[in-house]
């Protein structure tokens, strides 16, 4: 069988210019846009088939050229041919299927955004249905070609005018649309790479301290006290900080088979390389770049560290709340006798005495720094957070970036996505 004798069949802009030059007596074309070699086809066409059994309706809209559905010379040709011709060339918004209908020959079809697809060439990949009948009376009254002419027309109400069509010239002026063989190797490639970011942060206790009001060391001078800053580190660089924590399994849900397991900076650390070794290509000043195959399953894990981190955070309140306390009476016990030799000004008015006793310095010492520690304490939250970003164009096509490619999966595997996806160039 033939691809003209069968009913499902392949389409494209051949196939519709030669359906519209067989036209004679009826033509009906809907489609979100129009290229060039269609535009001209229609063109012709208007030269042999009677005016009032014409009918042209088009998505005027500058993302229709985006896509690639049609371009802007093939909707200026039609306009201008359509008025040449006292004909409108007809609007209507969203329009994503395809109708020609030639005479007795009707063909629905499939329009190929030429952004995301370069179309396909092969027969037994239909995106059409050809039909060789009488067009029924409901239809031809729809497209406005039948008895009833225009009286029940569903499609194609509004004309187009000059203005709409220099609406869409000035817009992919500001927004010139993608060449699309350009837009489909970035596909190609964004459903194969991401880039990724990765930052576990705020989990290493080492780094928290407690911020101290200068006139708790007996300074009365403003301004310098303004640039003195006191901290206070809750613990030493030498301490482990590990906790105990229940154990999760790989869907980040609490196991109690499992036995429980310690857990602290260092654990956060060697879970992170252990992650990225298994997942992430780092590309030098590139980046980070990762699999989109291997996305689920790194997710997967980072949710597995978050409930660890989680557990760890709830573990480690405890833990700060003992070490503070330990550091009032740390810090009071060293500032006690210069507390009560010279208080703080602002504490003038809190105690009885002339001069404070030990219980004034402990009461107001341990009010002075109390908000201190509820910050600290409650400001201990750390997190996981990623980010996928598409690798560009131009970062595929940069010789060291491939070079790095190659390295990594393998020449004949670059070579081969290359030579498959960076064809079918833009007209």
């Amino acid at each position: 069988m033939t691809e003209k004798e069968k009913t499902f069949i392949h389409a494209d802009d051949e196939t519709l210019t030669i359906l519209i030059g067989n036209a004679r007596q009826r033509l009906v074309f809907i489609a979100p846009g129009v290229r060039k070699m269609v535009a001209e086809a229609l063109t012709f066409a208007m030269e042999a088939v009677p005016s009032q059994s014409i009918h042209l309706v088009i998505d005027v809209d500058s993302e229709v050229c985006r896509l690639g559905y049609g371009s802007l010379s093939g909707l200026e040709l039609l306009q201008s041919a359509a008025a040449k011709h006292n004909l409108t060339l007809n609007h209507h918004p969203g329009i994503r299927i395809g109708l020609l209908i030639a005479d007795d020959t009707t063909l629905i079809y499939s329009p190929t955004p030429l952004l995301i697809e370069g179309g396909s060439q092969t027969l037994n990949k239909p995106n059409a249905v050809l039909l060789e009948a009488q067009l029924p009376e409901a239809l031809a009254d729809a497209f406005g070609v039948g008895e009833n002419e225009q009286a029940k027309l569903e499609i194609g109400n509004e004309a187009v005018d000059e203005e709409m069509v220099g609406e869409v010239k000035r817009d992919l002026q500001e927004r010139p649309a993608k060449k699309f063989n350009v837009a489909r190797v970035e596909r190609v490639f964004n459903s194969m790479l991401h880039y990724v970011e990765l930052r576990i942060e705020d989990y290493k206790l080492t780094s928290r301290s407690l911020a101290l009001d200068s006139t708790l060391f007996g300074v009365v001078n403003a301004d310098v006290g303004r640039r003195l800053r006191n901290r206070y580190h809750l613990f030493a660089e030498t301490d482990s900080l590990n906790v105990e924590i229940e154990a999760f399994d790989s869907d980040g849900k609490p196991d109690p088979n499992k036995p429980k397991e310690k857990f602290g900076p260092r654990s956060v650390d060697d879970e992170r390389k252990r992650i990225k070794d298994r997942f992430i290509l780092e590309a030098g000043d590139y980046g980070l770049i990762i699999l989109r195959k291997d996305v689920t399953e790194f997710e997967k894990q980072l949710i597995v560290l978050e409930a660890r981190m989680e557990a760890y955070k709830e573990a480690v309140q405890k833990v700060i709340k003992q070490r503070t306390d330990e550091i009032v009476a740390e810090l009071l016990a060293a500032l006690k006798d210069t507390l009560k030799a010279n208080p703080p000004e602002h504490w003038r008015s809190r105690y009885m005495n002339e001069t404070p006793t030990d219980a004034d310095i402990k009461r107001l010492f341990q009010e002075e720094i109390r908000a201190e520690v509820k910050r600290v304490n409650t400001n201990f939250n750390p997190r996981v957070f990623h980010a996928f970003k598409d690798v560009t164009y131009q970062t595929f096509k940069d010789d060291k970036f491939r070079k790095l490619l190659e390295d990594h999966f393998g020449k004949d595997a670059i070579d081969r996505i290359f030579s498959e996806h960076d064809a079918a160039p833009e007209e």
